[in-house]
């Protein structure tokens, strides 16, 4: 099975579908025709639209009389790329987060329309979609197992912030800032630490949720 010669521009899956299809002097229907698709379909794929499925990329390179390691080996389609898992991820907007002091914190417990940025101590990069965001550094016993000491906690406020069952949450106890494991029926916060001593506290009027961690980064 002889390989075309790869021209520079050849580097993707379409790019290179169309350049094995010119050396064979088909058409594109003439090609569909051998492969049982339609004309737009190796449209799409030469155009990078999509890419073919894998079974469909063997039954190419069998048609074009050319190496299926030389078709699959071409760029992906943008399109098919994005479908990869870290797409979701490098396509988030990276934030620059607040860091206050728990002190600060409690004002937004206070008052749920509280700017945390005139509190800013220090800024964190974060990359995700949450809009809401403030840091605060945890050093508590009671949480060791989640967060070790010094542990810089990025923490989602708001009014529609509702914590799931399991999801940590700082809040206002008694007028004291605290991170708590959530627990539902009876709702309450219960701490994750090496010491058993540590209580839960059943949520009553005296407890008032600030937010929920959503990213907990260790600073060395």
């Amino acid at each position: 099975m002889s390989e075309p010669v790869i021209e520079e521009y050849a580097r993707s899956i379409g790019e290179r579908i169309r350049q094995a299809r010119k050396a064979r002097g088909l058409s594109q229907a003439d090609l569909a025709k051998r492969l049982g698709v339609s004309q737009p379909s190796v449209a799409n794929w030469e155009s990078g639209v999509h890419d073919p499925r894998r079974l469909v990329l063997a039954k190419l390179a069998d048609s074009l009389q050319t190496p299926l390691d030389w078709l699959a080996a071409g760029d992906r389609s943008s399109v098919e790329s994005d479908k990869h898992a870290a797409a979701a991820y490098i396509r988030r907007p990276v934030q620059h987060v607040p860091v206050i002091s728990l002190r600060a914190a409690m004002l937004m417990a206070q008052d749920v329309t509280a700017d945390p940025h005139p509190m800013a101590e220090d800024y964190i990069p974060v990359t995700t979609a949450i809009a809401d965001l403030f840091a605060v550094f945890i050093d508590d016993e009671a949480v060791n197992l989640a967060f070790p000491g010094g542990t810089l906690v990025v923490i989602e406020y708001g009014g529609r912030v509702l914590p799931n069952d399991g999801d940590f949450c700082l809040a206002s106890v008694d007028g004291v800032p605290l991170l708590r494991r959530w627990r539902a029926d009876p709702a309450r916060l219960q701490p994750y630490s090496t010491d058993p001593a540590y209580t839960t506290t059943l949520v009553d009027r005296s407890v008032s949720i600030i937010g929920c961690a959503r990213v907990s980064i260790r600073i060395h």
